[in-house]
């Protein structure tokens, strides 16, 4: 396990969240659903609001930013027991040191006090090491998306994974 600081993002944390996210769309594309042009054109102060809502968490090491996720409540009265993770990103020099793990575990964390008892996400089918920590964590393949990301060489597939916890 690691050392890491994991925290709730706020307004405040808007730029190290841009850096951090523009630095894995860079080096991961088919790991994000948007572009680097896409990404760059969000508005800062959009991603300010949505770091306010308590959904979004950094993680530090030696208070260095080394990764973030989010927390995406459905929000409507039928679908408020349900969310999707995304996006997940460590840099790499911080890999295998569990902050994945301590990351995915806040957000799982943030929607269980939201009362979501299901969480879902999608994932490109060859990201072997993602598949191995939502399936540490509980999470299982439901699906397959087709064709789920325009890439640099073609459409990418991705699968879904869903965990259903307690409905307490």
């Amino acid at each position: 396990m690691t050392d890491a600081t994991i925290r709730a993002a706020t307004d405040q944390d808007v730029h190290t969240w841009r850096a951090l996210r523009m630095d894995g769309i860079k080096r991961h594309p088919q790991a994000f659903m948007v572009s680097a042009e896409e990404a760059a054109a969000i508005p800062v102060e959009e991603d300010a609001a949505r770091l306010s809502s308590a959904d979004r968490f950094l993680a530090f090491l030696d208070d260095a930013p080394v990764g973030l996720i989010g927390l995406n409540p459905h929000g409507m009265p039928r679908t408020g027991h349900r969310g999707e993770i995304g996006p997940l990103y460590v840099v790499s020099d911080a890999r295998g040191q569990g902050v994945a793990d301590g990351l995915l575990m806040a957000a799982m964390d943030a929607a269980q006090a939201k009362g979501i008892w299901q969480i879902e996400l999608s994932v490109y089918v060859e990201n072997r090491p993602a598949i191995a920590l939502y399936e540490r964590h509980g999470f299982s393949v439901t699906g397959k998306i087709p064709n789920a990301i325009h890439g640099a060489d073609g459409f990418e597939d991705d699968l879904l994974m869903i965990r259903i916890s307690d409905r307490t």
